[in-house]
């Protein structure tokens, strides 16, 4: 991870408009980000063209950023998140795949999470525990600890408030404790 106070000084030159600072920041920043939007949006031509126009956000609001208020890789990151979030948003996104070619071209035959989970006596436990609770918070549950999606991601992709992500996870959370002890 690039470091802070480096990141900060860089973000001070872009607001100075110092293309050099800009250029820096993409060589250490954009690993992470191209990262994170390609695991979002699970293309790499959209993640790509996401992280082109995040890098002009970044370059156009870095006099907006505050020290005080979040790291520099906080404060990209979010950008980089709400940009993959208002692109997943987008009426038609969604490649159509009637015949299942692209499924089937990404699918290998590694076991998934569950799968492997389910392999030993702690998973079995686990994975039946899971399947008693409701389905909502067997949705939000699994979406956050096997998709290593955020609460505000699960809401956005469930079509729901965020409270009421936060609610089915630490409840179902608290079924699965009981269920487990």
């Amino acid at each position: 991870m690039p470091d802070a106070q480096h990141l900060q000084a860089l973000l001070v030159q872009c607001a100075e408009k110092r293309e050099s600072a800009l250029a820096e920041i993409y060589r250490l920043a954009s690993p992470h980000l191209f990262a994170l939007a390609r695991r979002m949006l699970r293309d790499q031509a959209a993640a790509e063209d996401v992280l082109q126009e995040c890098f002009v956000s970044i370059w156009r609001q870095a006099g907006q950023y505050r020290v005080e208020q979040s790291q520099p890789m906080t404060w990209m990151t979010r950008i980089v998140r709400n940009r993959c979030i208002d692109r997943l948003r987008r009426p038609g996104i969604e490649v159509p795949d009637p015949d299942d070619t692209l499924t089937l071209a990404f699918a290998d035959d590694a076991p998934g999470p569950l799968a492997r989970l389910e392999a030993n006596q702690d998973g079995r436990r686990l994975a039946d525990c899971m399947g008693q609770l409701e389905g909502p918070q067997r949705v939000a549950i699994a979406m956050a600890f096997f998709d290593d999606l955020a609460h505000p991601d699960i809401a956005a992709r469930l079509d729901t408030p965020l409270g009421t992500i936060k609610s089915w996870i630490r409840r179902g959370l608290q079924r699965l404790k009981r269920c487990l002890e």
